[in-house]
């Protein structure tokens, strides 16, 4: 396929500076066979995934940075499993009061159980739109994992050498704002390098510098007396600036030697750091590293998940036995409420008010009533305590 440059370039990375390319697709005759044959397949397993009625619309984009297809379906099942829910005897849903997560009280529909206490479910076959039971089909929560593997197994049976990544990686898509902070953190990693780099470079001027400085104050190139015998005054001085020159010029390339070893040890680590990576690609440690890595995350995961499941079903439990008490409490206020009633209803009757079967009771005048009966009888049980009894 060909490139050209989009006039932008890669701002980090090893590529950084460099111009990004993006295909140079003017016809379809600028498509390579390969690249047509590839997205083909890949719409090829999908239809199988998904079922061929229920694709809606696949496309593929060539006119982006990288070509690539968008494919839309209906999450259509033939199989769904329904709650089943106890009734009344007219057939309606039984409904129990319930309490929610913020602390309300809510309604909830009573799910049937069969003999072991378990919760029962009903089997329907036809076509349904459901998304739920889609995934749940596929694996639930590994569903897009498993996706991944089938695709790049049949994708490189294909013939195409197709990287599946890092499996249990837990990479996600990063927003925008999240690729700036990791491209600045980036920029602040090659700047410190930098700084360490150029602050050794640095030193190591300055301590040339010094070295070159010292020899212009040297004495045995510079005596006191210049005369020496047979020799001009002047070819003597020269032969003294010339001694200088070359003293100097060494000392600069000792400079640049020890600039050189910075940059060579630099590159020196690179290389070991390349060929331990490639002595584990070869021996399989790196492979075996990330297959145990991978092997203890879904030995933690597992853990994790059966804690949970065993913490789920306890809270489903309290949830039941709270729903039980407050439905016990219920039953218990209502029961209060009537026997309350007709107390109240007696007490009328007695003291000469009447009431109709349908009619509203003022407990607040029902309760002045009853403290005036209590205190009258309270009264002569305190009169009646106070008296003696003389015996004979």
């Amino acid at each position: 396929m060909k490139f050209k440059e989009s006039n932008r370039t890669h701002q980090v990375g090893k590529d950084k500076g460099k111009p990004i390319l993006v295909p140079d697709i003017k016809s379809k005759e600028d498509i390579p066979e390969k690249v047509k044959k590839f997205f083909d397949e890949s719409y090829s397993f999908l239809e199988n995934l998904v079922g061929k009625d229920n694709v809606i619309y696949a496309e593929i984009h060539y006119d982006e940075d990288t070509p690539h297809l968008h494919f839309y379906f209906m999450p259509i099942v033939s199989v769904v499993k329904r709650k089943v829910f106890e009734t009344d005897s007219n057939g309606n849903i039984v409904y129990r009061e319930g309490i929610d997560k913020k602390g309300n009280k809510k309604m909830y529909p009573v799910q049937k159980k069969d003999i072991n206490g378990k919760n029962i479910f009903k089997t329907e076959t036809g076509k349904f739109l459901n998304c739920d039971q889609f995934w749940k089909n596929l694996g639930g929560k590994t569903s897009y994992a498993k996706i991944q593997d089938d695709y790049n197994k049949f994708i490189t049976e294909k013939g195409y050498n197709l990287f599946r990544g890092v499996i249990g990686d837990n990479k996600h898509h990063k927003t925008k704002v999240e690729k700036e902070i990791d491209d600045l953190n980036d920029k602040i990693k090659e700047m410190k390098t930098e700084f360490e780099r150029n602050k050794k470079l640095n030193d190591i001027e300055i301590e040339t510098t010094k070295e070159i400085s010292k020899i212009d104050s040297k004495d045995i190139l510079n005596p006191v007396k210049r005369k020496v015998v047979g020799y001009k005054e002047e070819d003597v001085n020269k032969l003294i600036d010339y001694s200088k020159q070359i003293q100097k010029q060494n000392s600069n390339n000792q400079g640049i030697i020890k600039k050189k070893d910075v940059l060579i040890n630099e590159l020196t680590d690179k290389v070991e750091t390349l060929q331990s990576e490639n002595t584990k690609l070869k021996d399989g440690r790196a492979i075996k590293e990330r297959d145990t890595k991978i092997y203890e995350q879904q030995q933690t995961i597992s853990k994790q998940k059966n804690i949970i499941k065993e913490k789920n079903s306890i809270i489903e439990k309290l949830e039941e036995k709270v729903n039980e008490i407050q439905e016990t409490f219920n039953n218990f206020k209502e029961k209060m409420f009537n026997f309350c009633d007709k107390i109240c209803r007696a007490l009328g009757h007695k003291i000469g008010i009447h009431f109709s079967k349908n009619s509203e009771i003022n407990y607040n005048d029902m309760e002045y009533y009853a403290k005036n009966i209590n205190r009258k009888y309270e009264k002569s049980e305190k009169n009646k305590s106070d008296d003696f009894e003389i015996g004979m």
